[in-house]
């Protein structure tokens, strides 16, 4: 293998590694054909803080349906522009995690329902749910390490993507679907 062709595998299995999260990600080497779960679209990195008028930009571009699962979200920017969506015909679903100390989830998801928002408590057959995700339209996915609390918006690091790709946005509406089955409306 020459030089450049080893280069090459060496920044694909770094890239694959640093994105291995994501599942559907394959490095592609030269002379191999494309699979059905490489990418077909672009990935932007969303980085916090200051991650919060990028998010507002993509919950502002829905038209059809933001599906959001998230481990903490206490934020009411955010949350105001769900209300805002919904207000606008987007189809809007939040699941979120029941067994947080404290009140924040609790809180935000009785601001979510009495605004409208078809709001879910995920399931207890996980340990945790830990995801931290909106689907946008079924083919747009914002997926990290990113809550939408205000710390993880204003003040510590966070690294999400966006990975414009409608393979990739399926992958995760079907697990969405799967955990939105397995949702309840009451908290454990």
């Amino acid at each position: 293998m020459q030089r450049a062709e080893a280069l090459l595998v060496l920044v694909g299995l770094v890239l694959a590694i640093a994105l291995g999260a994501l599942g559907a990600l394959v490095f592609i080497g030269p002379g191999e054909k494309p699979c059905p779960a490489c990418l077909n679209g672009r990935i932007e990195t969303v980085f916090s803080p200051e991650a919060e008028d990028e998010i507002i930009g993509i919950l502002q571009g829905a038209n059809k349906s933001l599906d959001v699962e998230m481990y903490l979200f206490n934020y009411r920017g955010l949350a105001d522009e769900l209300v805002k969506a919904k207000e606008r015909g987007v189809s809007v679903r939040v699941i979120l995690e029941p067994r947080l100390t404290g009140t924040e989830n609790l809180e935000m998801m009785k601001y979510l329902r009495e605004n409208g928002i078809d709001a879910r408590w995920a399931s207890l057959d996980y340990k945790l749910t830990h995801a931290k995700a909106v689907i946008v339209d079924g083919k747009m996915v914002l997926v990290g390490s990113t809550n939408w609390s205000s710390s993880a918006l204003k003040k510590n690091r966070e690294y999400s993507v966006l990975i414009e790709d409608q393979d990739v946005a399926s992958e995760f509406l079907a697990n969405f679907e799967k955990d939105w089955g397995m949702a309840t409306s009451e908290a454990a």
